[in-house]
């Protein structure tokens, strides 16, 4: 867990007190071996083995993540950090790339039935019980092979009468999926199912879809894809009656100090207050977890789960110090995002009705993944040599 933070500082913190001591039993139990995956001592490709560091070795990139759903926070971009590491996800990533989550292998519980991230997401992303499935829109850095079935966009094409490019058909499938109506509507079906959607033949109805999946990936990407004269980069709207009353400047202990309330529509933390946060923004749940519990309790001077157990290792133990100018901002905007998707969530509950009530695509119409296409992509050699970042 350590190698994840809210704060690039915190991760600087934390790597510098690994290294503090050379000896190599000291760093091993710091580091916390698992009983699979890697220790100080693995050679992780052409990297020093961590044990062989000296004390004031440098770490690798700090690089945002996907840790939960709606909630970037930091890491190291180095894989003698990580206990399963998935090279094809960290090759792939992008200034273009979307990475889709939705349970494959775990029911679906209420809520939306995908997030997405901009970050190479955690293991368990969607829910941190066992959703761990990751759809990349590309399946390279160089968005030159999209993880789409050949011959599909082809297919859509001919039936649209335009070109259909990837980007369309993920936004068109987080339109109709990335809301509870279809978890509700299909909630029988998904529990022994993963996500299955419907194709329209109808083009306009397509469009339609496809308008309001990429609002929806602007959205839940801050800013930072599907952008365009409408929807600006790294733009969030803002929502009347929404803004601070006194910003945050003292770090919360623990969640205790955080509290809503739902007559004045008031969000407190610690010295801090925020207006206009809807009881429905405040309850708003991926899977069963609360997204504005779990973002803030990761902000506050105890932390949650682990980190704020008794089995916090000693890593795990050095936290933020103090709240970070950012992170109001990051709030406001996380709460600005959640607010326009509900504002959404009944337009795609309709869109979709519309779709299922006319006709569709069927399944044999489409073209079969390869078996190539069905397998993670080969990872290439990655080169580490000078190539640090000071966040």
């Amino acid at each position: 867990m350590w190698p994840v933070a809210p704060s690039a500082s915190v991760l600087k913190r934390r790597w510098k007190e690994l290294l503090a001591d050379s000896k190599s039993d000291v760093r091993a139990d710091k580091y916390v071996t698992a009983k699979t995956g890697r220790t100080i001592h693995t050679q992780v490709g052409e990297l020093p083995r961590l044990a062989d560091l000296p004390e004031d070795a440098p770490h690798q990139p700090i690089v945002r993540m996907g840790w939960r759903s709606f909630d970037r926070q930091w890491t190291f971009d180095d894989p003698r950090l990580a206990n399963l590491e998935r090279p094809a996800l960290w090759q792939s990533l992008s200034p273009q790339q979307i990475f889709l989550i939705s349970p494959w292998s775990a029911r679906i519980s209420n809520g939306p039935a995908a997030t997405v991230s901009t970050g190479v997401p955690d293991l368990h992303y969607y829910c941190n019980r066992g959703g761990k499935d990751i759809i990349p829109l590309y399946r390279d850095a160089h968005c030159a092979e999209p993880n789409i079935t050949r011959g599909i966009l082809k297919k859509l094409s001919e039936a649209y009468d335009y070109s259909v490019s990837p980007e369309d058909l993920m936004a068109y499938c987080y339109a109709l999926i990335a809301h509870e109506g279809y978890s509700k509507l299909f909630w029988e079906e998904l529990e022994n199912s993963p996500v299955r959607l419907p194709i329209t033949t109808n083009p306009q109805l397509f469009q339609n879809a496809v308008t309001l999946g990429r609002e929806l990936l602007w959205l839940q990407t801050f800013g930072e894809r599907a952008f365009d004269e409408d929807h600006p980069v790294g733009s969030i709207p803002s929502i009347s009656g929404m803004g601070w009353i006194e910003p945050v400047t003292t770090l919360p202990e623990t969640t205790k100090d955080i509290r809503y309330d739902n007559e004045t529509h008031e969000l407190h933390i610690g010295d801090g207050i925020v207006s206009g946060v809807l009881p429905e923004v405040w309850s708003f749940e991926v899977s069963g977890m609360n997204i504005l519990d779990k973002w803030l309790g990761s902000r506050t001077r105890r932390g949650i789960g682990r980190a704020a157990s008794k089995s916090a290792t000693p890593l795990d133990r050095i936290r933020p110090e103090e709240w970070e100018d950012e992170w109001n901002d990051e709030l406001l905007d996380l709460l600005r995002v959640l607010t326009k998707t509900l504002e959404l969530a009944p337009v795609q509950h309709e869109l979709l009705e519309q779709i299922l009530d006319d006709e569709l695509i069927d399944t044999g119409e489409l073209p079969e993944p390869s078996s190539a296409e069905r397998k993670v992509p080969q990872t290439l050699k990655r080169n580490y040599e000078q190539t640090f970042l000071d966040v």
